[in-house]
């Protein structure tokens, strides 16, 4: 059911309300409210989810007071008049008669009423489901709402948009690089030393705030797009399906839009590979933690990992060619790439360095080829250098990396009293 969207013409019995139960943000009557610690103002669930998550708002703040906000329950008074009225059936206007009770209306127009029907994402209009193509394919039944551009704080009719908003979007990658090389030789004074910012940290930021930028452009209005399936993929993240049934959504995105598929290729791939360091750095954090809380079993554990890893390394490659591992290593970073529900797609369409097609190949053959080097040189170091000397030299840099990183410990002898005499 959509929250809220209950007006004062749809109820009954409108002389037991007054503007105390209708919602600030949305002007309906309260749905499934609850109410600001602060300020003691009540809103509609949704609505101030809504608009707490909203990136335009200072913080998570309360709508009127302007205060942190801080969730508590409606007093007991809200519920009881609400439960008290006596509301139309949205469906109504399609012919439904049934009058419900407050707590009864969500069942009946999701489930029990004769005339199901559903809110249209394009023009905002309630339409019988039975209609739905018909409403979709006739021009002047669904008329699009405008669509806020977040970058320059405008409305655009939807079929302009897409337009519009690659515009922006490039305008807005082309400001931000060219503010990183105009500022990538300016030096900063750090503890009475010059250091030059780092241009890859700054191209780093760079790369968060466009997808800071698409996704809070998201949630005014989903970005337009070309792709085929995009819908089915964001419909799985917002349902947070599992993981195998994800990747199964994400393959058929890629098979349906075949001409970008060695750009989605490439670019899950580089963020598998990102997720997959992220884990081996985690696994080898707790490692260290553990030798920094129990030096006899962290000791234990370290050694343990040399050997295995070395020795896993060995056998790797005595009995896998180095086609096979390049192939499983690949494959690997690209389903865990897949699997992660963070990157927005419509990146793919809007980014300029993702319309290249040709030289995302060319990037990804120069990927496979450095891995073949990486693995030639690892087959003549393990032909040259013995075994336990590789082992003994990863356990010792893991004793390091522990002696150096682990935690200060608190003190917690307790300081010595003083006792003082007086005199008399």
């Amino acid at each position: 059911m959509e929250e809220g969207n209950i007006g004062r013409d749809r109820i009954v019995n409108e002389h037991l309300v007054d503007e105390d139960y209708f919602c600030t943000i949305c002007c309906c009557l309260l749905w499934k409210p609850c109410a600001c610690s602060k300020c003691h103002h009540d809103f509609c669930q949704n609505c101030l989810h809504t608009w707490l998550e909203n990136p335009n708002n200072n913080g998570k703040r309360c709508p009127l007071c302007r205060q942190p906000f801080e969730e508590e329950p409606c007093s007991s008074q809200i519920y009881s008049t609400l439960d008290h009225l006596n509301i139309y059936c949205r469906n109504s206007k399609f012919g439904c008669k049934q009058i419900l009770h407050y707590n009864s209306l969500e069942l009946h127009e999701t489930v029990d009423c004769e005339y199901p029907s559903e809110r249209c994402s394009e023009c905002d209009q309630l339409i019988l489901i039975s209609k739905r193509d018909e409403h979709y394919e006739i021009p002047e039944l669904c008329t699009p709402r405008p669509v806020k551009c977040t970058s320059c704080q405008t409305y655009i009719e939807k079929v302009l948009f897409k337009d519009h908003f690659l515009k922006c979007f490039e305008n807005r990658i082309a400001a931000m690089f060219k503010k990183t090389f105009e500022t990538n030789n300016v030096q900063t004074i750090t503890h009475d030393e010059q250091v030059a910012r780092p241009i890859w940290l700054q191209t780093f930021h760079n790369g968060l705030n466009t997808l800071n930028f698409l996704k809070e452009q998201q949630q005014f209005s989903p970005i337009p797009t070309n792709m085929i399936g995009l819908d089915a993929v964001r419909q799985a993240r917002e349902q947070q399906c599992g993981f195998f049934y994800y990747i199964f959504v994400m393959l058929r995105f890629i098979l349906a839009n075949s001409s970008k598929a060695p750009v989605f290729i490439f670019a899950l791939s580089v963020a598998g590979l990102v997720r997959l360091a992220y884990l081996i750095f985690s696994v080898h954090r707790i490692l260290i933690r553990q030798t920094d809380a129990h030096i006899d079993r962290g000791c234990c554990f370290i050694m343990l990992f040399s050997y295995i890893l070395i020795n896993g390394i060995l056998l790797l490659f005595r009995f896998v060619p180095d086609s096979l591992i390049i192939f499983l290593f690949a494959l690997v970073i690209f389903l865990v790439g897949c699997a992660d529900r963070t990157v927005p797609m419509e990146l793919f369409e809007f980014h300029p360095g993702f319309q290249m097609t040709k030289i995302n190949i060319v990037f990804y053959f120069c990927v496979l080829l450095i891995m073949k080097t990486v693995l030639l040189f690892c087959r003549f170091y393990y032909s040259c250098i013995p075994t336990y000397v590789t082992a003994g030299g990863v356990a010792w840099i893991n004793f390091f990396l522990a002696y150096h990183t682990k935690h200060p410990r608190q003190n917690n002898t307790p300081s010595p009293i003083v006792q003082t005499t007086t005199t008399t």
